[in-house]
Protein backbone atom coordinates (compact mmCIF):
# COMPACT_ATOMS: atom_id res chain seq x y z
CA UNK A 1 0.00 0.00 0.00
CA UNK A 2 2.84 2.41 0.82
CA UNK A 3 4.41 1.96 -2.63
CA UNK A 4 1.13 2.76 -4.39
CA UNK A 5 0.57 5.82 -2.19
CA UNK A 6 4.03 7.22 -2.90
CA UNK A 7 3.71 6.71 -6.66
CA UNK A 8 0.25 8.30 -6.72
CA UNK A 9 1.57 11.32 -4.83
CA UNK A 10 4.33 11.83 -7.39
CA UNK A 11 1.82 11.65 -10.23
CA UNK A 12 -0.36 14.24 -8.53
CA UNK A 13 2.55 16.69 -8.30
CA UNK A 14 3.25 16.20 -12.00
CA UNK A 15 -0.31 16.98 -13.03
CA UNK A 16 -0.98 19.94 -10.72
CA UNK A 17 -0.82 23.25 -12.54
CA UNK A 18 0.28 21.71 -15.84
CA UNK A 19 -1.17 22.42 -19.24
CA UNK A 20 -2.96 19.48 -20.82
CA UNK A 21 -1.06 18.33 -23.91
CA UNK A 22 -0.35 15.29 -26.00
CA UNK A 23 2.61 16.93 -27.72
CA UNK A 24 5.42 15.68 -25.53
CA UNK A 25 8.40 13.73 -26.77
CA UNK A 26 12.14 13.54 -26.41
CA UNK A 27 14.84 15.51 -28.27
CA UNK A 28 18.41 15.08 -29.50
CA UNK A 29 20.99 17.54 -30.71
CA UNK A 30 23.62 16.79 -33.35
CA UNK A 31 26.39 19.38 -32.97
CA UNK A 32 28.46 20.41 -35.96
CA UNK A 33 32.19 19.81 -35.86
CA UNK A 34 33.68 22.62 -33.75
CA UNK A 35 36.24 25.02 -35.16
CA UNK A 36 39.52 25.14 -33.26
CA UNK A 37 40.74 28.35 -31.68
CA UNK A 38 43.61 28.70 -29.26
CA UNK A 39 45.18 25.86 -27.31
CA UNK A 40 42.72 23.14 -26.37
CA UNK A 41 39.60 25.17 -27.15
CA UNK A 42 36.90 24.84 -29.76
CA UNK A 43 34.38 27.34 -31.10
CA UNK A 44 30.77 26.21 -31.13
CA UNK A 45 29.33 26.17 -34.66
CA UNK A 46 25.86 25.16 -33.61
CA UNK A 47 24.09 22.01 -34.75
CA UNK A 48 20.73 20.34 -35.29
CA UNK A 49 18.07 19.65 -32.66
CA UNK A 50 15.48 16.94 -33.36
CA UNK A 51 12.24 16.82 -31.37
CA UNK A 52 9.54 14.18 -31.39
CA UNK A 53 6.02 15.63 -31.50
CA UNK A 54 4.13 12.59 -30.15
CA UNK A 55 1.10 13.78 -32.14
CA UNK A 56 -1.76 11.28 -31.59
CA UNK A 57 -2.75 11.44 -35.27
CA UNK A 58 0.58 11.75 -37.08
CA UNK A 59 3.70 11.37 -34.96
CA UNK A 60 6.63 13.35 -36.37
CA UNK A 61 10.24 14.28 -35.73
CA UNK A 62 10.68 18.05 -35.93
CA UNK A 63 14.07 19.45 -36.96
CA UNK A 64 15.59 22.74 -35.78
CA UNK A 65 18.89 24.43 -36.62
CA UNK A 66 20.71 25.59 -33.50
CA UNK A 67 22.92 28.65 -33.79
CA UNK A 68 26.06 29.10 -31.69
CA UNK A 69 24.08 31.41 -29.37
CA UNK A 70 21.41 28.75 -28.80
CA UNK A 71 18.74 30.19 -31.09
CA UNK A 72 16.57 27.55 -32.78
CA UNK A 73 15.17 27.86 -36.32
CA UNK A 74 12.62 25.34 -37.73
CA UNK A 75 14.21 23.15 -40.40
CA UNK A 76 11.58 20.55 -41.31
CA UNK A 77 9.11 17.91 -40.15
CA UNK A 78 9.46 14.17 -40.77
CA UNK A 79 6.47 11.92 -40.18
CA UNK A 80 7.15 8.53 -38.64
CA UNK A 81 4.12 6.83 -40.18
CA UNK A 82 2.87 6.01 -36.68
CA UNK A 83 0.85 7.71 -33.96
CA UNK A 84 1.83 9.26 -30.66
CA UNK A 85 0.24 8.10 -27.43
CA UNK A 86 -0.82 9.35 -24.00
CA UNK A 87 -1.09 7.50 -20.72
CA UNK A 88 -4.42 7.64 -18.93
CA UNK A 89 -3.72 9.65 -15.81
CA UNK A 90 -0.87 12.01 -16.69
CA UNK A 91 -1.59 14.57 -19.42
CA UNK A 92 1.48 16.53 -18.29
CA UNK A 93 3.88 13.87 -19.58
CA UNK A 94 1.99 11.44 -21.84
CA UNK A 95 4.88 8.98 -22.31
CA UNK A 96 6.26 9.26 -18.74
CA UNK A 97 9.62 7.95 -19.88
CA UNK A 98 13.17 8.80 -20.87
CA UNK A 99 14.87 7.94 -24.21
CA UNK A 100 11.84 7.75 -26.49
CA UNK A 101 13.94 9.25 -29.31
CA UNK A 102 17.55 8.13 -29.69
CA UNK A 103 20.43 8.41 -32.16
CA UNK A 104 22.98 5.78 -33.14
CA UNK A 105 25.93 7.95 -34.14
CA UNK A 106 27.93 5.11 -35.67
CA UNK A 107 25.27 4.26 -38.24
CA UNK A 108 23.77 7.77 -38.27
CA UNK A 109 20.34 6.33 -37.53
CA UNK A 110 17.55 7.89 -35.45
CA UNK A 111 14.92 5.74 -33.71
CA UNK A 112 11.54 6.96 -32.43
CA UNK A 113 8.69 5.24 -30.60
CA UNK A 114 5.09 5.46 -31.80
CA UNK A 115 3.27 4.76 -28.54
CA UNK A 116 -0.20 5.11 -30.05
CA UNK A 117 0.36 2.54 -32.80
CA UNK A 118 2.70 0.10 -30.98
CA UNK A 119 5.53 0.60 -33.44
CA UNK A 120 9.06 1.98 -33.78
CA UNK A 121 10.45 4.03 -36.67
CA UNK A 122 14.03 4.46 -37.85
CA UNK A 123 15.38 7.30 -39.99
CA UNK A 124 18.75 7.73 -41.65
CA UNK A 125 20.40 11.01 -40.60
CA UNK A 126 21.83 12.79 -43.63
CA UNK A 127 23.30 16.08 -42.50
CA UNK A 128 20.34 18.27 -41.56
CA UNK A 129 17.73 15.91 -42.99
CA UNK A 130 16.09 12.62 -42.04
CA UNK A 131 15.45 10.08 -44.82
CA UNK A 132 14.45 6.46 -45.40
CA UNK A 133 11.80 5.97 -42.67
CA UNK A 134 11.21 2.32 -41.76
CA UNK A 135 8.57 1.24 -39.25
CA UNK A 136 8.20 -2.11 -37.45
CA UNK A 137 6.06 -3.47 -34.62
CA UNK A 138 7.51 -2.76 -31.17
CA UNK A 139 6.73 -6.28 -29.92
CA UNK A 140 4.21 -5.09 -27.34
CA UNK A 141 1.88 -2.29 -26.25
CA UNK A 142 2.74 1.39 -25.76
CA UNK A 143 6.48 1.53 -26.57
CA UNK A 144 8.01 4.35 -24.54
CA UNK A 145 11.81 3.97 -24.28
CA UNK A 146 14.67 2.72 -26.47
CA UNK A 147 18.17 1.40 -25.71
CA UNK A 148 20.98 0.96 -28.26
CA UNK A 149 24.33 -0.82 -27.94
CA UNK A 150 26.22 -1.56 -31.13
CA UNK A 151 23.76 -3.22 -33.48
CA UNK A 152 21.47 -4.38 -30.66
CA UNK A 153 18.34 -2.41 -29.80
CA UNK A 154 15.78 -3.02 -27.05
CA UNK A 155 12.40 -1.34 -26.81
CA UNK A 156 10.49 -0.99 -23.55
CA UNK A 157 6.77 -1.69 -23.99
CA UNK A 158 5.02 -0.07 -21.02
CA UNK A 159 1.46 -1.22 -21.72
CA UNK A 160 -0.34 -4.56 -21.51
CA UNK A 161 1.95 -7.36 -20.39
CA UNK A 162 5.00 -5.13 -20.09
CA UNK A 163 8.21 -6.34 -21.71
CA UNK A 164 11.46 -5.45 -23.38
CA UNK A 165 11.80 -6.66 -27.00
CA UNK A 166 15.04 -6.94 -28.97
CA UNK A 167 16.02 -5.95 -32.51
CA UNK A 168 19.03 -5.88 -34.82
CA UNK A 169 19.82 -2.42 -36.17
CA UNK A 170 20.72 -2.64 -39.85
CA UNK A 171 21.24 -0.12 -42.64
CA UNK A 172 17.62 -0.78 -43.62
CA UNK A 173 16.20 -0.27 -40.15
CA UNK A 174 15.21 -2.62 -37.35
CA UNK A 175 14.83 -6.38 -37.68
CA UNK A 176 13.20 -8.32 -34.80
CA UNK A 177 15.55 -10.49 -32.75
CA UNK A 178 13.86 -13.86 -32.27
CA UNK A 179 13.26 -15.14 -28.73
CA UNK A 180 14.46 -11.85 -27.26
CA UNK A 181 11.33 -10.58 -25.46
CA UNK A 182 11.43 -10.66 -21.67
CA UNK A 183 8.40 -10.01 -19.47
CA UNK A 184 8.81 -7.48 -16.66
CA UNK A 185 6.14 -8.97 -14.39
CA UNK A 186 3.87 -5.91 -14.56
CA UNK A 187 0.49 -6.10 -16.29
CA UNK A 188 -1.21 -2.86 -17.38
CA UNK A 189 -4.00 -1.91 -19.70
CA UNK A 190 -2.85 -1.56 -23.30
CA UNK A 191 -2.71 2.18 -22.62
CA UNK A 192 -1.09 2.20 -19.19
CA UNK A 193 -1.43 4.32 -16.09
CA UNK A 194 1.49 6.60 -15.26
CA UNK A 195 1.78 5.01 -11.83
CA UNK A 196 2.22 1.50 -13.27
CA UNK A 197 4.33 2.01 -16.39
CA UNK A 198 8.10 1.32 -16.38
CA UNK A 199 9.87 4.57 -17.39
CA UNK A 200 13.21 3.62 -18.99
CA UNK A 201 15.39 0.93 -20.53
CA UNK A 202 19.12 1.35 -21.14
CA UNK A 203 22.39 -0.49 -21.69
CA UNK A 204 25.41 -0.32 -19.44
CA UNK A 205 28.42 1.38 -21.13
CA UNK A 206 30.04 -1.98 -21.95
CA UNK A 207 26.78 -3.38 -23.35
CA UNK A 208 26.84 -6.40 -21.01
CA UNK A 209 23.78 -5.41 -19.00
CA UNK A 210 20.34 -4.02 -19.79
CA UNK A 211 18.74 -1.89 -17.06
CA UNK A 212 15.00 -1.23 -16.54
CA UNK A 213 13.43 0.96 -13.86
CA UNK A 214 9.92 0.26 -12.55
CA UNK A 215 7.84 2.85 -10.68
CA UNK A 216 5.14 0.56 -9.29
CA UNK A 217 7.58 -2.21 -8.41
CA UNK A 218 10.05 0.32 -6.98
CA UNK A 219 12.89 -1.74 -8.47
CA UNK A 220 15.87 -1.48 -10.76
CA UNK A 221 16.04 -4.65 -12.88
CA UNK A 222 19.27 -5.71 -14.56
CA UNK A 223 19.38 -8.33 -17.33
CA UNK A 224 22.57 -9.95 -18.52
CA UNK A 225 23.21 -9.52 -22.28
CA UNK A 226 24.58 -12.49 -24.22
CA UNK A 227 26.93 -12.19 -27.22
CA UNK A 228 24.03 -12.75 -29.61
CA UNK A 229 22.11 -9.84 -28.04
CA UNK A 230 19.57 -11.95 -26.17
CA UNK A 231 18.98 -11.44 -22.48
CA UNK A 232 19.20 -13.61 -19.40
CA UNK A 233 15.92 -15.39 -18.65
CA UNK A 234 15.34 -13.33 -15.50
CA UNK A 235 16.72 -10.02 -14.28
CA UNK A 236 18.58 -9.35 -11.06
CA UNK A 237 16.11 -7.09 -9.25
CA UNK A 238 17.29 -4.51 -6.71
CA UNK A 239 14.90 -2.44 -4.60
CA UNK A 240 15.45 1.24 -5.32
CA UNK A 241 17.14 3.17 -2.53
CA UNK A 242 14.49 5.89 -2.90
CA UNK A 243 10.84 5.66 -3.92
CA UNK A 244 9.63 5.89 -7.53
CA UNK A 245 12.83 5.25 -9.54
CA UNK A 246 12.36 7.02 -12.86
CA UNK A 247 15.23 7.80 -15.24
CA UNK A 248 18.91 6.92 -15.18
CA UNK A 249 22.27 7.60 -16.82
CA UNK A 250 25.79 6.24 -16.47
CA UNK A 251 28.73 8.51 -15.73
CA UNK A 252 32.12 8.30 -17.44
CA UNK A 253 33.37 5.78 -14.89
CA UNK A 254 30.38 3.47 -15.36
CA UNK A 255 28.49 4.39 -12.18
CA UNK A 256 24.71 4.21 -12.45
CA UNK A 257 22.77 7.36 -11.43
CA UNK A 258 19.03 6.89 -10.84
CA UNK A 259 16.47 9.63 -10.20
CA UNK A 260 13.74 9.15 -7.60
CA UNK A 261 10.56 11.11 -8.26
CA UNK A 262 8.95 10.80 -4.82
CA UNK A 263 11.45 13.00 -2.95
CA UNK A 264 13.53 14.30 -5.88
CA UNK A 265 16.64 12.33 -5.03
CA UNK A 266 19.54 10.88 -7.02
CA UNK A 267 21.24 7.67 -5.91
CA UNK A 268 24.49 6.41 -7.42
CA UNK A 269 25.23 2.69 -7.71
CA UNK A 270 28.12 0.46 -8.67
CA UNK A 271 26.96 -2.17 -11.18
CA UNK A 272 28.64 -5.50 -10.54
CA UNK A 273 29.37 -8.14 -13.18
CA UNK A 274 26.61 -10.38 -11.74
CA UNK A 275 24.00 -7.62 -12.18
CA UNK A 276 23.78 -6.70 -8.50
CA UNK A 277 23.80 -3.02 -7.53
CA UNK A 278 25.73 -1.52 -4.63
CA UNK A 279 24.76 1.92 -3.33
CA UNK A 280 27.55 4.51 -3.45
CA UNK A 281 25.69 7.72 -2.57
CA UNK A 282 22.15 7.26 -1.20
CA UNK A 283 19.35 9.63 -2.27
CA UNK A 284 20.89 13.09 -2.64
CA UNK A 285 17.70 15.15 -2.33
CA UNK A 286 17.43 18.65 -3.82
CA UNK A 287 14.38 19.83 -1.90
CA UNK A 288 12.54 20.26 -5.22
CA UNK A 289 9.43 18.45 -6.46
CA UNK A 290 9.21 15.39 -8.70
CA UNK A 291 12.68 14.94 -10.15
CA UNK A 292 12.14 12.82 -13.26
CA UNK A 293 14.78 13.27 -15.99
CA UNK A 294 18.55 13.55 -15.89
CA UNK A 295 21.14 14.34 -18.58
CA UNK A 296 24.96 14.33 -18.64
CA UNK A 297 26.98 17.35 -19.79
CA UNK A 298 30.67 16.70 -19.35
CA UNK A 299 31.38 16.00 -15.68
CA UNK A 300 28.05 17.51 -14.65
CA UNK A 301 24.48 16.22 -14.71
CA UNK A 302 21.25 18.20 -14.94
CA UNK A 303 17.97 17.00 -13.46
CA UNK A 304 14.56 18.50 -14.25
CA UNK A 305 11.94 18.96 -11.52
CA UNK A 306 8.58 19.64 -13.22
CA UNK A 307 6.72 19.87 -9.92
CA UNK A 308 8.70 22.97 -8.88
CA UNK A 309 9.73 24.29 -12.32
CA UNK A 310 13.42 23.97 -11.57
CA UNK A 311 16.60 22.38 -12.87
CA UNK A 312 19.19 20.99 -10.48
CA UNK A 313 22.92 20.75 -11.22
CA UNK A 314 24.70 17.63 -9.92
CA UNK A 315 28.38 16.76 -9.78
CA UNK A 316 29.69 13.19 -9.67
CA UNK A 317 33.33 12.54 -8.77
CA UNK A 318 35.50 9.66 -10.00
CA UNK A 319 34.36 7.46 -7.11
CA UNK A 320 30.69 7.95 -8.00
CA UNK A 321 29.91 10.30 -5.09
CA UNK A 322 27.04 12.64 -5.94
CA UNK A 323 26.72 16.24 -4.75
CA UNK A 324 24.56 19.17 -5.79
CA UNK A 325 26.40 21.90 -7.68
CA UNK A 326 29.71 20.26 -6.78
CA UNK A 327 29.29 21.26 -3.12
CA UNK A 328 28.11 19.26 -0.15
CA UNK A 329 24.90 21.21 0.26
CA UNK A 330 21.28 21.03 -0.82
CA UNK A 331 20.85 24.14 -2.96
CA UNK A 332 19.07 23.62 -6.29
CA UNK A 333 19.82 25.57 -9.43
CA UNK A 334 16.50 27.25 -10.24
CA UNK A 335 15.12 27.71 -13.73
CA UNK A 336 12.86 30.52 -14.88
CA UNK A 337 11.83 28.88 -18.18
CA UNK A 338 9.89 26.84 -19.07
CA UNK A 339 7.08 26.90 -16.50
CA UNK A 340 7.25 23.08 -16.32
CA UNK A 341 10.45 21.46 -17.62
CA UNK A 342 9.45 18.09 -19.11
CA UNK A 343 12.63 16.30 -20.15
CA UNK A 344 16.01 17.49 -21.23
CA UNK A 345 18.94 17.02 -23.57
CA UNK A 346 22.51 18.22 -23.68
CA UNK A 347 25.65 18.07 -25.75
CA UNK A 348 29.12 17.59 -24.34
CA UNK A 349 30.56 19.98 -26.94
CA UNK A 350 28.53 23.01 -25.93
CA UNK A 351 27.13 24.52 -22.72
CA UNK A 352 23.55 24.38 -23.99
CA UNK A 353 20.88 22.44 -22.16
CA UNK A 354 17.62 22.03 -24.05
CA UNK A 355 14.35 21.64 -22.17
CA UNK A 356 10.83 21.15 -23.33
CA UNK A 357 7.70 23.01 -22.35
CA UNK A 358 4.55 21.53 -20.91
CA UNK A 359 2.75 23.17 -23.83
CA UNK A 360 5.21 21.99 -26.45
CA UNK A 361 7.36 18.94 -27.20
CA UNK A 362 10.10 16.97 -25.55
CA UNK A 363 13.54 17.40 -27.15
CA UNK A 364 16.64 15.25 -28.10
CA UNK A 365 20.28 15.97 -28.84
CA UNK A 366 22.49 14.56 -31.55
Amino acid sequence: MRRRTVVAAAATVLITGAAVTTGVAFAHEIPQQPAKYGAGHAADRGGMVFVQSNDPKHNSVLAFRRAADGKLTPAGEYRTGGRGGAQKDNPFDPLASQESLVVDRTRQMMIAVNAGSNSVTTFRVRGQRLTDPHTVSSGGDFPSSIAVSGSTVYVLNAGGKTNVSGFHLTDRGLQPLSKSARDLGITNDATPLFTASPPQVGFSPDGRHLVVTTKSGNTIDVFGVEKDGRLSAKPVSTRSNGDVPFSFVFDRKGHLLVTEAAKSGVTSYALRADGKLQVITPSVESGQQTLCWIAPAGKFFYGTNPGSSTITLYHVDDAGLVSIGGKKRRAPARSTWPPRPTDRCSTCRTPWLARSRASGWRATDR
